[in-house]
C-alpha cells in the first residue's frame, strides 16, 4: 500500500509538470480563481462510445447547489467595514472610492440572501438535467420512479426542484420520488455538525479554529509568502495601510467577497482590483483550506479522508441493489461542495486523494476549481444481453478514472464487479479511519 501511494503521487506530479499547471491555467483565465465559486462550464468534451452490445439502464448521482449567494451576509462586512472605515477619516485613494462604490452596490443587490440559491444556480441545474435526460433518454422512459434526495438546506432543495421540474419538462409522466430530511443527512453531508456531538466538536477545535496547528502554518506561510503591498496601497493612504492591524486578513476577505459576486445578479465586479498574479496567490491560500478541511491532507491521523465513507457505502448499496434488479433506474442526491471533495478522497480517486506536506505542491494534486457550483459526480451504468454490466464515471460530465488498483483495460468503461470488489474491500478501511468513535482519542489529544 505505501509503495503505491508513493507511486500514485509521483504520477500525479510528473503528469502536472507536462500539463496546464493552476498558476498557468489561472493566469490565462481568471475564471479559475474563483475555486469553488467557478460557474458550472457549458462546453464539454465527446464522450467515449460504449463498447458494442452495451446499452445504459441506471444513473447514480450526485451533484452540488448550484451558484449562491456569499455564504452569510456577514462575509460581506469583513472587507466592507473597513471600506467604510476609510471613508470616514478620509484614507481611501480615488481608485478606493470607486471600488467601495462598487462594493456598496454588489452588498445592497445582495445582503439579506445569504447563502440563497442565485437565478444563475437554478439554471444550472435545468441545463444539467436537460443533457441527462437527452443523453439517456431510454432510462427515463423506462425507469418505474425517480429516486431523488437532498440536504435540508434550502440551495439544495431549490437545486433539486429545478432538476427535478426540467425532467417533467421533457416528459410529464416521470414519477419522482422527493425526499428531504434529517435520517439521510449522515450520509448526504457527513461533514454536517448535527450529526455527532463529537464530529461538532471536532470541527470547532480543528476546523473553524484559527489557534490549531495547520491554521498557525498556514497563516504564517500567508504572511510570509504572499505580497499584498500592491493592492493595498492602490485603495488607501500609505498611514492607513502602516496602521491597518490585520491587513492580510482584509485583502483575503475582500477576494472572498470578490469570487463570490460572478454567480449573483449583480452588475457590480471588484476581481479587477487584483493582478492575475495576486489572484493566483489568493486562490491558493483557499485550496489549501479545502485541502486541510476536506482533503487528504493528513492532520489529526487523517480522519477526514474516512468521513464521507457514508456516503460512498450508500452509493455502492444502491447501485448494488439497482443492478440486481436490473431495470431502468435513476438515483438523483444533492448536496454540497464538501462532500464531493471528500468522496472523492475516499473513493481514491487519483488527483483527489495525494498527500502531501509542502504547501508548494498542494496545488499539484488538487485543486479545487475542479468542484464549481453545480458541480456533480455521475455514474452510468451499462449492460449487454449477457447480463455483464459495465460503469463509468463523470466528474462535471466529463469522463474520469476509477482508481488505478481497478482494471481500467476498458477505461473510461469498468467492470462492475471489479469496481464493487474494490470498494467493498475499501470501505472498512475508511470506516476505521473516518468513524466517529475515532473523535473521543483524537479530542482528549
Amino acid at each position: 500500500m505505501r509503495r503505491f501511494f508513493i507511486t500514485t503521487v509521483a504520477i500525479i506530479l510528473a503528469f502536472t509538470a507536462t500539463a496546464q499547471s493552476a498558476r498557468e491555467l489561472i493566469l490565462s483565465d481568471s475564471s479559475y480563481a474563483l475555486g469553488v465559486y467557478r460557474l458550472y462550464p457549458t462546453q464539454f468534451k465527446e464522450q467515449t462510445p460504449a463498447p458494442k452490445g452495451y446499452k445504459p439502464f441506471y444513473i447514480s448521482h450526485y451533484g452540488r447547489h448550484g451558484s449562491r449567494y456569499v455564504l452569510r451576509d456577514e462575509k460581506y462586512d469583513r472587507a466592507y467595514r473597513v471600506f467604510e472605515d476609510a471613508a470616514y477619516f478620509g484614507k481611501l485613494t480615488p481608485y478606493g472610492k470607486e471600488i467601495y462604490d462598487r462594493l456598496t452596490r454588489a452588498k445592497r443587490d445582495a445582503y439579506g440572501r445569504g447563502g440563497e440559491l442565485t437565478l444563475k444556480g437554478q439554471e444550472q441545474h435545468r441545463q444539467i438535467a436537460r443533457r441527462m435526460y437527452n443523453n439517456y433518454k431510454p432510462i427515463f422512459k423506462k425507469a418505474e420512479y425517480i429516486d431523488t434526495k437532498a440536504t435540508i438546506v434550502p440551495r439544495v432543495l431549490m437545486s433539486m426542484t429545478a432538476f427535478c421540474d426540467e425532467l417533467m419538462r421533457h416528459d410529464n409522466k416521470l414519477d419522482i420520488h422527493y425526499e428531504c430530511g434529517k435520517p439521510f443527512q449522515r450520509w448526504l453531508n457527513p461533514y454536517y455538525k448535527d450529526n455527532d456531538p463529537r464530529l461538532a466538536k471536532y470541527i470547532d477545535l480543528y476546523r473553524h479554529n484559527t489557534n490549531c496547528e495547520w491554521m498557525q502554518q498556514w497563516r504564517r506561510y500567508r504572511r510570509e509568502n504572499v505580497d499584498i503591498s500592491r493592492l493595498l496601497h492602490s485603495l488607501f493612504k500609505p498611514d492607513y495601510v502602516k496602521s491597518m492591524p490585520f491587513p492580510h486578513d482584509f485583502v483575503f476577505h475582500l477576494f472572498k467577497t470578490a469570487t463570490s459576486l460572478p454567480g449573483t445578479p449583480t452588475e457590480e465586479s471588484i476581481l479587477d482590483i487584483f493582478t492575475p498574479e495576486e489572484l493566483y496567490q489568493q486562490w491558493r491560500l483557499v485550496n489549501i483550506i479545502f485541502y486541510h478541511e476536506k482533503g487528504p491532507s493528513g492532520i489529526k491521523e487523517k480522519f477526514l479522508n474516512g468521513v464521507s465513507t457514508p456516503l460512498l457505502e450508500q452509493i455502492i448499496n444502491d447501485a448494488e441493489r439497482r443492478v440486481n434488479e436490473g431495470v431502468a433506474a435513476v438515483d438523483l442526491r444533492f448536496g454540497h461542495d464538501g462532500n464531493i471533495m471528500g468522496l472523492l478522497n475516499t473513493m481514491r480517486i487519483p488527483g483527489w486523494c495525494e498527500e502531501v506536506h509542502d504547501y508548494e505542491q498542494i496545488e499539484k494534486v488538487f485543486q479545487d476549481y475542479n468542484i464549481p457550483m453545480g458541480c456533480n459526480l455521475q455514474w452510468i451504468f451499462y449492460r449487454n444481453k449477457e447480463g455483464q454490466t459495465l460503469v463509468k464515471m463523470l466528474l462535471n460530465e466529463e469522463e474520469i478514472a476509477f482508481p488505478k488498483q481497478i482494471d481500467g483495460s476498458m477505461a473510461p468503461y469498468y467492470r462492475w464487479e471489479d469496481v464493487l470488489k474494490f470498494y467493498r474491500e475499501l470501505i472498512p478501511q475508511m470506516y476505521e479511519i473516518g468513524c466517529y468513535n475515532k473523535l473521543e482519542k483524537l479530542l482528549d489529544k
